[in-house]
């Protein structure tokens, strides 16, 4: 049946006339395939199989591939079509022809089969139109669709368009007739996978889109576009207008433009809040203000597509893209041929895919007609396109955006998420405009690289809002009302700034201030507006008075079930991110009802993509979803108070794309802060139908969070938010404490403050007690933001940093600082103010008489607004530092700064540097004299100086020349007291430092002048040295022209009456003190030239020479790194008489030869008063002759006078200054050996002679030891890094031989050899001499690798020496066999004292030739050897032999050796000590040795400790001695002696008659025998009581041994059985109150005991009360140490009651005892003391007396006249109990210690023992530590000590003495010969009185300890110190600790420690030393032979410092640890340097 062909015919017969088409047409089919795409996709998929068939004859094999590739039907149709559009039309018009034929089932509906059918006579009607409208017989393919200015072309259009006029009404005839045709969504799209197919496609339709038709329907698309969106747009305006909104045509918003910024959009939006842009501030000030039409103008689109339009909820970005539509459909934006909008809230409900053309169609607007034509017009022009996407912060899919994959295929089906990413990235209609809006905060999910221009929606101002309000209140009494009510408000007015909230704002208003209102109460934070705006939309219809009395708590009342259903959907918003509602997620239609009719919500009609509408409600601002979501939160009763406190933060309002939290979520904790107010319970409480209890309680859980909040480090938008929430609670307490909590720092960093921020935070500010410092940095802000400040009363600090602040800002802030009254600092730098805003501020400042500190830096002032500004300075009082760098100033403007410094007298310091980046001015405090920021260094101030400071003023590196020397020298010339000027880094060359130097006669400089990198020459430098001859006032020129160059004018003090101290160069102090220790000082104005790196030569050196000559006050010239050369040195050494230098002269690195170096030695005879000449050749090129200098304490001619009194009584004495010369890295020979010795030996004086690292040769070390004796006044040879072989080793030995003088020679292979000597000494006898004997020598061959033979070669040298009293062999390589000669060899030597041998490498066959010694050699009296680490083996000798002794530790003998050991001693009768330690004999070497032990008459002592011995071993050695009875004492140590071990041990020895002492210590154990038939009784011998078991045991003492009760019970029989004990000791044994039993129990039989102590024995008060009811019976027992344990007030009663029956009691030692014993019992206690008339020792420590109890004490001391140590520490004694005791002090002269240290005994009290000590002629220690002693007590005891001439020891430490009580205290020293120790530790002491007692402390010549640690005697203090020590020969330990001294004093100090022989301990540590005192420490340490301990923890070393240190440990055997912790080394260096050397300790302990 052809079907076709009846349809063909009907329709042609209804073409009036025209020709009957039979069958299709070649022309036009591609028009309808591609009207009805989609449709025959769809009708076609299902045949799929037979359509293909069909096709395989039209189409290729590799078209055929690519369809059958397509895994669906649908795929495989749309890529046939799209083939078929390539073909030919005849081709498309016979295939369709074949289907509608061959398919019978209908394969198209009857309309899709019609339109093929007419497609024909279409073409027929067109092609005669065409025909006769152009004669040209254009084709088809022809005829353009764009529009064009050809005539031609316009005809063509005109054809067209006619045409297709009559050919719609032939359709619409047609489709009358027809059967109505199914509906079928086209939606089945052809997607591609490969971009090429695509581009084919499209490519193949060109000749369809060309056709004139498809620009007829894109025109007729946009006219019904055009009329649609203006209807719609005028209804809504109307809508509107009725309700008062905002209405778009009221311009009311303002749109701003971001051109340029785009870039930076991420980086603002990241550092923002989410109001970032929400309204124009500051830092936008550069960007343009436009009108929607500008900002989507043609200029601005044609270079980006995509555009972003940004503002806050309710700005009105919605209505704005209406307005877009509307404004296009006006005409205005021409450009675009169609404008489509689509709101992300409808794209959220399709979750299906769609292609483009049902999105834009669809859901926008659908064509009337031929939709597929209109399409292909948009794909084929998209740049005429403009899409508009609103809220995208809305969108559901936003965070996939980055990820979405995205296509270029139109025709493809997409997500909505997918669509939007490929528009919006170009895939999709590439050229057309996209433009989106969103909030800030969104955007971030945005790729931002794309953007071409930024939009900001930015709301109302002020005047905007007044401007509304006119045309919102009609009545003018109301709009007045409420201008002002905003106005008085800022946060209500914050939110009038949104359009949408303004017109909810004025409804309110509208509601309260009604005229039958009378004077309403109108909101004032949010939360009240809120709360407002709830009951005025409830009360909508109530207008009667009466009707209002009550309205609000009725209105709740009545709808409280609604508003509970209201804030339900709220909350389910917020938790699931919605503000769109529709039917599915409302809760009822009840509360749609309830909220639409009372305008809580807002309905709105969203179009799907099924072309249906649904009704979709939202809240009517974002805001009041949040505050219904949190009055959720606070009346439903499932929410706790504690779940609140869980969900209760503050907002970050730091955005991020990973931020998951919906953006409405922003202000929900601000409304739950003022939900939380007082004022809001019964609201809550109605709403909620609770009580105002329970309200409260969740009130309370809120404001709890908030003060929790202020506690954490909250970031600048936290603070902000935190005090909105404080502000919205309107609690100002909450704000006060809040202020607290913040720390008085409010730092604010790049985020937008708005008015309502500002306003908040001025709030909790104005609310906190005390000032604080805000720093806005970076903020955009309104000036309006800046005038609220000015009501801020709490501001201390105020900065501002921001580029864009400008001269606006500058002018407002001008307005408000002055009514700041409590800023002290303003900070505004990088704000862009120039001259115009400083004159503002200037004007401003010089009234701000509060401001202390300005900055100005980095601004734009320039030298106008550098002048404007400082001509305000002098009108600043209390200005103390400007900053003023970085303002563009010229060298005039810095003149200018400069100049200021006469105008403004109290300035203190300008610096100005780098051109004037760098500019700051600081002035003098107003109060005082000193300034409060002094920029004065360090290396320019006077230590411990308490004068006005000298001005400063600093212009480095500002391009000064020597044209501007000029001007600055009248700048100078006017100024007065100048200190320093530093003119560093200018440009003033030689000429400039001529006119300066021509100047400084009238200029008033008084300390230094800084000329350095100022390009001078060496003519230049010879120019400065004149200068310091002719200016006397200057005291120092320091020059260098290497690299870098320095130039260093210094002077002196015009003052005369001023002590000249130059901190940096200590100038030496030779002083003599009288007999009175008095000195006399006479200070030296000494000066100092030093010309370093010069370039010098000969011929500068002449100039010089000439410059310098007859120059009397030169101290130190430094010549160093020239090049002199040796030409220079002997010219130089020529000059040095006329150059009178008196300190020191540096020519380092000249270039010299070991001939300059001979002329250097032989000045040391050419000039009388050179100390130490020093050399090197090596690397450091060193070279420095040192002066003897001019006395500064004694007059020189008091000197000389002294000099001949002594000659005259004495004869003539060589009394020359003594003199060094060291010689390093000079590789001698021997004819140059001999030359220096042969200068050497006419040189006076010369003491010691250093020759360090010069490679001595054998030959040369004998060449100087032939000259040695004729050295005569040397004292110390020394040679150090030096080869030494062993026949030089053997020379140094022989010295002993060569020259008397020698006393000891020291060698070391390793490259150290030193000889010490001593000069001839003649002791005075009335007018004769008498010489004394020489002391003895000494010989230390230690690690030189000795053997046999080199000890029989030294033996040799030996034999000839008489005197030597010490050999030091150790650690050589004697082995055996020179253990064995030396044996041998002993008899023939004539030692005196010791020969050491340690460290030999002997086996115990050697130690058995060392024990033979005892009897070999007569003269031997001690053997000492021990095998173990670090090895021991001496052999002492002695001439008359009183004992002998054998002590062999440790050795590890074999059974063999050890017998035979038994066998040496057994031969060594007249042995006395025997010391047998860790030699693990075990029993069976006991028992041979106790045959051995019997036999040796003379023993006295065995110590066989550690030897594994058993108990049974021990009591058959005890046996062994009963049988032959001898005093001996016995000693064991096993590690079984313990406990219960210990108890059997001390049971079985008790059972020996002859044992008197038995003393167990731990695991030791003591037992002293004594004969038969006698024992010791106190002092006197008496016979042995025949009646007694054990007559002779007198002492039981067990310490510390774990005795407990069970064992002390078994032995207390055996005890018992001891009645004549003496004394019984159970120290620290826990025996507790059983034990104490037991002891109450035995102690009465004992009635001989005079001494007991049970100390930490574990007993309680119960325990005292037993031990006290027997003691009572031991009347004779006179020491009780019952310290440690507890008291109790019942102990300490019985205590005290036993006690006055203990009358022959000398010590009590109750020290440590619990004081649970009370007042009461402690009283009781002492009271007991009443008849122990006799006490010698009472300590009490820790009893706490109190003052009752020391008066108690002290009317018993009144009888104590034998008392001798009194121990009351922390015994809580005041000033009362103090005077007791003074007055009970009076009656006690024998006193040897008081002990007070810990009480509070203040002034009072120590003054009150002042007056006591001058009785005290015996006292030896006082301390009173820790006693509140100031400065009036420590002088009244100073003054006091002066009548103690036997003090020993004083301890102050811990009390704020001062340097007061330290000047009187030097006063006394004198007086105190015996004195030892003086802890002066933390008592405050400054620089003057550590200075003031260093000197008199060198007048205690036995002070053995010195402490002085944590006070600040600084520098100046251990200089003086320093030269103290040179006297102290006593001092064993001194600790400086924490004292704030530094390098500059290290090399007086190292001096001082050597001088102090005895030293063991110093402490230095936390101070501020370097590697330079480290070197100076390393180089001292070897000289420091008793050394133990350096402690330099928490200084400033580095790793270079701590290498010199372990490198000269290897000298330092004796020093056992060297502390360097938290010094400036690495941790892997502190590793390597430990490994190094173990005693260096990095750790803390």
């Amino acid at each position: 049946m052809l079907r076709d062909g009846t349809a063909g015919l009907s329709w042609g017969q209804q073409l009036d006339g025209e020709p009957l088409v039979t069958g299709m047409s070649t022309s036009g089919i591609k028009e309808v395939l591609e009207s009805n795409y989609g449709q025959i996709v769809e009708c076609l998929s299902p045949e799929a199989d037979c359509v293909l068939e069909e096709a395989k004859g039209i189409l290729s094999k590799g078209e055929l591939d690519l369809i059958m590739s397509k895994r669906t039907n649908v795929e495989k149709v749309s890529i046939l079509l799209n083939k078929l559009m390539t073909k030919d039309n005849e081709t498309c018009k016979k295939f369709f022809e074949t289907l509608i034929i061959r398919i019978q089932d209908g394969i198209f509906p009857m309309r899709l089969e019609n339109l093929f059918m007419a497609a024909g006579d279409h073409e027929v009607l067109w092609s005669r139109e065409l025909s006769e409208s152009n004669s040209s017989g254009a084709t088809n393919s022809e005829v353009e669709l764009v529009a064009t200015d050809n005539p031609q072309t316009g005809r063509k259009r005109k054809a067209a368009k006619a045409a297709n006029q009559k050919f719609t009404e032939v359709k619409r005839v047609r489709k009358a007739n027809s059967c109505q045709a199914r509906e079928v969504k086209s939606c089945s799209t052809a997607p591609f996978t490969e971009s090429q197919e695509v581009d084919m496609s499209f490519q193949a339709g060109e000749e369809y889109l060309n056709l004139p038709a498809i620009s007829d329907f894109a025109e007729d698309y946009k006219s019904l576009m055009v009329k649609c969106v203006s209807e719609k747009y005028e209804a809504n305006m109307a809508k509107e207008d009725q309700m008062k909104q905002v209405i778009i045509d009221q311009t009311f918003r303002s749109l701003t433009m971001k051109d340029g910024n785009v870039a930076k959009l991420k980086e603002r939006i990241d550092a923002s809040r989410d109001d970032v842009l929400s309204s124009p501030g500051l830092e936008e000030n550069q960007d343009t203000v436009a009108n929607l039409t500008e900002f989507l103008s043609k200029k601005h689109v044609s270079n980006c597509r995509v555009h972003i339009l940004l503002g806050k909820a309710g700005t009105g970005k919605t209505k704005l893209m209406h307005k877009v539509c509307y404004e296009w459909a006006q005409g205005t934006l021409s450009h675009f041929q169609y404008v489509f909008l689509f709101e992300f809230r409808q794209l959220n409900l399709i979750n299906k895919s769609i292609d483009l053309k049902s999105m834009l169609f669809d859901l926008f607007l659908q064509p009337q007609r031929n939709s597929h034509a209109v399409f292909r017009f948009i794909i084929g022009n998209p740049e005429k396109i403009l899409i508009l996407f609103d809220g995208f912060d809305e969108f559901a899919g936003k965070a996939s955006v980055h990820t979405a994959p995205v296509s270029n295929d139109p025709m493809a089906p997409l997500s909505v998420g997918q669509l939007f990413s490929s528009l919006y990235n170009g895939k999709l209609l590439p050229g057309c405009t996209i433009l989106i809006t969103s909030r800030p905060k969104d955007v971030l999910s945005l790729p931002l690289d794309v953007v071409g221009q930024v939009g900001e929606v930015s709301g109302f101002n002020q005047s905007k809002i007044e401007e509304y309000a006119r045309r919102f209140f009609r009545d003018s009494k109301q709009n007045h009302q409420a201008i002002c009510h905003l106005q008085k408000n800022r946060k209500i007015l914050n939110m009038c700034y949104i359009p949408a909230m303004c017109w909810i704002v004025f409804l309110c208003l509208e509601r309260l201030l009604t005229p039958c209102t009378a004077e309403p109460k109108l909101p004032h934070t949010m939360t009240q507006f809120y709360i407002k705006m709830l009951t005025v939309f409830l009360s909508k219809g109530t207008t009667s008075k009466r009707a209002r009395a009550n309205t609000e708590t009725r209105l709740l009342n009545k709808h409280r079930e609604d508003i509970h259903g209201l804030c339900e959907l709220a909350i389910k918003g917020l938790q699931e991110s919605k503000s769109v509602f529709y039917l599915r997620d409302l809760l009822s239609e009840k509360i749609v009802d309830f909220a639409s009719l009372y305008g809580f919500l807002t309905t709105f009609e969203v179009k799907t993509i099924d072309q249906n509408q649904e009704n979709g409600h939202a809240f009517i601002h974002l805001t009041l979803q949040e505050f219904l979501a949190a009055l959720h939160q606070m009346i439903d009763n499932t929410i706790s108070d504690q779940v609140l406190k869980r969900t209760f933060s503050l907002k970050s309002k730091w955005t991020s794309k990973n931020d998951l939290r919906h953006e409405f979520t922003a202000a929900i904790h601000v409304f739950l802060s003022g939900l939380a107010s007082k004022g809001c319970k019964q609201f809550l409480s109605t709403l909620a139908n609770k009580n105002e209890a329970w309200v409260q309680i969740k009130q309370k859980a809120i404001l709890q969070n908030l003060q929790k909040l202020a506690t954490t480090n909250l970031t600048g938008p936290k603070i902000i938010e935190l005090c909105h929430c404080v502000y919205e609670t309107q609690d100002c307490d909450l704000a006060q404490e809040v202020a607290a909590q913040l720390k008085s720092k409010f730092e604010l960093r790049n985020f937008r403050l708005t008015p309502a921020d500002m306003t908040v935070l001025t709030f909790v500010i104005n609310s906190g007690a005390s000032c604080i410092s805000l720093d806005i940095g970076g903020c955009a802000m309104d000036l309006e933001c800046v005038a609220i400040l000015g009501t801020c009363k709490n501001i201390e600090v105020l900065v501002f940093k921001s580029r864009k602040y400008e001269d606006r800002f500058a002018g407002t802030l001008s307005e408000i600082i002055p009514k700041v009254s409590s800023l002290k600092k303003l900070i505004l730098t990088s704000c862009s103010i120039s001259e115009m805003g400083i004159t503002h501020l200037a004007s401003a400042l010089k009234i701000c008489h509060h401001l202390e500190e300005i900055n100005l830096q980095d601004n734009e002032l320039g030298d106008a607004g550098i002048t404007v500004l400082v001509d305000v300075l002098p009108e600043m009082g209390s200005l103390r530092k400007i900053e003023l760098g970085d303002n563009n100033i010229t060298i005039d403007g810095i003149l200018r700064i400069a100049n200021t410094i006469n105008t403004c007298s109290n300035i203190l310091d300008i610096h100005v540097s780098d051109g004037g980046n760098v500019a700051t001015i600081r002035f003098f405090s107003s109060s005082t004299s000193n300034p409060i920021n002094r920029s004065l260094s360090s290396s320019m101030e006077y230590e411990g100086s308490h004068e006005t400071p000298l001005r400063k003023l600093s212009l480095v590196s500002c391009r000064l020349a020597a044209q501007h020397v000029h001007a600055l020298g009248e700048i100078l010339q006017r100024c007065p007291l100048l200190g320093c000027l530093d003119l560093s880094g200018n440009e003033l060359k030689d000429h400039g430092l001529r006119r300066l130097v021509d100047i400084l006669q009238d200029c008033h400089i008084l300390k230094l002048i800084n000329l350095s990198n100022n390009s001078i020459s060496e003519d230049g430098v010879l120019c400065l040295a004149s200068v310091l001859k002719k200016c006397p006032w200057m005291s120092a020129v320091e020059v260098s022209l290497k690299h870098d160059q320095t130039v260093f004018l210094k002077f002196s003090e015009q003052n005369k009456d001023t002590e000249v101290r130059d901190e940096l160069n200590p100038q030496p102090m030779v002083f003599k003190l009288s007999g009175t220790g008095d000195s006399k000082i006479m200070p030296a104005p000494l000066k100092k030239l030093s010309l370093t790196n010069c370039c010098f030569q000969l011929k500068h050196l002449e100039e010089l020479g000439c410059s310098l000559e007859n120059f009397n006050d030169l101290a130190e010239l430094d010549l160093s790194n020239n090049a002199l050369g040796d030409g220079g040195i002997e010219m130089f050494v020529k000059l040095l008489p006329k150059l009178q230098v008196s300190r020191l002269i540096n020519i380092s690195n000249n270039f010299i030869s070991l001939a300059g170096v001979l002329c250097l030695a032989g000045c040391l005879n050419h000039v009388r008063n050179i100390t130490e000449v020093e050399v090197s050749l090596g690397k450091s090129g060193k070279g420095l002759i040192k002066f003897h200098g001019k006395c500064r304490l004694q007059r020189v001619n008091e000197f000389q006078e002294s000099a001949l009194s002594f000659e005259t009584q004495y004869g003539k004495q060589d009394i020359s200054v003594p003199k060094k010369i060291r010689l390093e890295d000079c590789e001698t020979d021997v004819e140059t050996m001999g030359n220096l010795c042969l200068i050497l030996e006419q040189c006076s004086g010369l003491t010691e002679l250093d020759l360090s690292n010069n490679a001595l040769s054998d030959d040369v070390i004998t060449e100087l030891l032939n000259h040695l004796p004729n050295l005569r006044d040397l004292k110390i040879l020394t040679i150090t890094d030096n080869i030494i072989s062993p026949e030089a080793i053997l020379l140094l030995a022989n010295s002993l031989n060569i020259c008397e003088n020698v006393l000891k020679v020291e060698v070391r292979a390793s490259g150290r050899a030193s000889i010490r000597l001593e000069k001839n000494v003649y002791s005075l006898e009335g007018n004769g001499k008498k010489p004394d004997p020489l002391p003895s020598q000494i010989l230390s061959l230690k690690e030189c690798n000795l053997d046999k033979r080199s000890v029989e070669s030294l033996f040799k040298i030996l034999k000839h020496s008489k005197d030597l009293t010490e050999l030091d062999l150790s650690c050589n390589s004697l082995g055996d066999e020179g253990v064995q000669y030396l044996r041998d060899s002993l008899p023939k030597l004539q030692v005196l004292k010791v020969i050491d041998v340690s460290n030999n490498r002997i086996s115990p066959a050697g130690v058995l030739y060392l024990v033979e010694s005892l009897y070999t050699c007569s003269n031997v009296t001690e053997v000492e050897v021990s095998l173990a680490s670090p090895g021991r083996s001496l052999i002492k000798f002695a001439r008359r032999c009183e004992k002998k002794v054998c002590s062999v530790k440790e050795c590890k003998f074999k059974e063999r050796e050890l017998f035979k050991l038994f066998s040496i001693i057994e031969q060594c009768t007249h042995l006395t000590e025997l010391n047998l330690t860790r030699n693990m004999m075990g029993d069976e070497g006991l028992r041979s040795l106790v045959e051995v032990v019997t036999n040796l008459k003379d023993l006295k002592e065995l110590n066989l400790q550690r030897n594994g011995i058993s108990l049974a071993a021990m009591e058959s050695l005890l046996e062994a001695c009963m049988a032959c009875p001898k005093a001996l004492t016995v000693r064991f140590e096993e590690p079984w002696i313990t406990g219960e071990d210990a108890a059997n041990l001390t049971q079985c020895i008790c059972t020996h008659l002859n044992v008197a002492d038995i003393g167990v210590k731990k695991s030791t154990v003591s037992i002293r025998l004594v004969d038969e038939g006698w024992r010791l009784a106190n002092d006197d011998s008496t016979r042995i009581d025949p009646g007694a078991q054990h007559p002779s045991l007198q002492s039981i003492s067990l310490y510390e041994c774990g005795i407990e009760a069970p064992q002390l019970l078994r032995l207390a029989p055996i005890i018992k059985q001891c009645s004549d004990l003496v004394e019984l000791h159970l120290f620290r044994n826990k025996i507790g109150n059983k034990g104490a039993e037991i002891l109450a129990a035995i102690l009465p039989v004992f009635q001989r005991l005079k001494k007991l102590s049970l100390e930490a024995i574990d007993i309680n008060s119960q325990g005292m009360v037993t031990l006290a009811a027997s003691l009572c019976k031991c009347r004779n027992i006179k020491e009780i140490n019952l310290s440690q344990n507890e008291l109790g007030e019942e102990g300490a009663t019985e205590l005290g009651k036993i006690l006055l029956g203990l009358e022959q009691l000398k010590k009590i030692n109750f020290s440590g005892t619990s004081t649970a014993a009370g007042l009461v019992g402690t009283n009781r206690l002492v009271t007991g003391l009443s008849n122990c008339t006799i006490l010698e020792e009472i300590n009490l420590d820790s009893l706490t007396l109190s003052d009752s109890g020391a008066q108690l004490l002290a009317d018993r001391m009144l009888k104590m006249a034998g008392l001798k140590k009194l121990n009351l520490r922390s015994n809580s004694i005041g000033w009362k109990g103090a005077a007791h005791l003074a007055s009970g002090l009076k009656s006690c002269p024998a006193i040897v210690e008081i002990d007070l240290c810990g009480n509070t005994i203040e002034d009072v009290g120590v003054m009150k023992l002042a007056d006591v000590l001058p009785v005290m002629k015996h006292l030896k220690i006082l301390n009173l530590t820790q006693n509140n002693i100031t400065a009036t007590g420590g002088e009244r005891l100073a003054q006091a000590l002066k009548q103690c001439p036997s003090v020993e020891e004083i301890h102050l430490s811990t009390n704020k003495i001062g340097d007061q009580t330290a000047k009187k205290l030097s006063e006394a020293l004198p007086k105190l010969p015996y004195l030892k120790t003086l802890n002066l530790h933390s008592t405050e002491l400054s620089s003057d009185g550590g200075e003031i007692l260093a000197q008199h402390l060198a007048l205690c010549s036995s002070i053995e300890v010195i402490s002085l640690p944590e006070n600040h005697i600084g520098n100046k203090g251990v200089m003086e110190l320093a030269m103290a020590l040179q006297k102290m020969t006593s001092l064993k330990t001194l600790d400086l600790r924490l004292n704030r001294f530094d390098d500059r004093v290290a090399a007086e100090l190292t001096a001082g420690l050597v001088c102090c022989p005895s030293i063991e301990e110093v402490i230095l540590s936390w101070n501020d030393i370097g590697d330079e005192g480290a070197v100076r420490l390393a180089d001292a340490l070897p000289r420091m032979l008793c050394l133990k301990k350096l402690d330099l923890e928490g200084n400033k070393i580095t790793a270079a410092g701590a290498e010199k240190l372990a490198a000269s440990l290897h000298q330092c055997s004796f020093v056992e640890v060297i502390r360097l912790w938290k010094n400036k080394i690495s941790k892997d260096r502190e590793h390597s340097l430990q490994e190094q050397d173990s005693r260096l300790n990095f750790l803390s302990v």
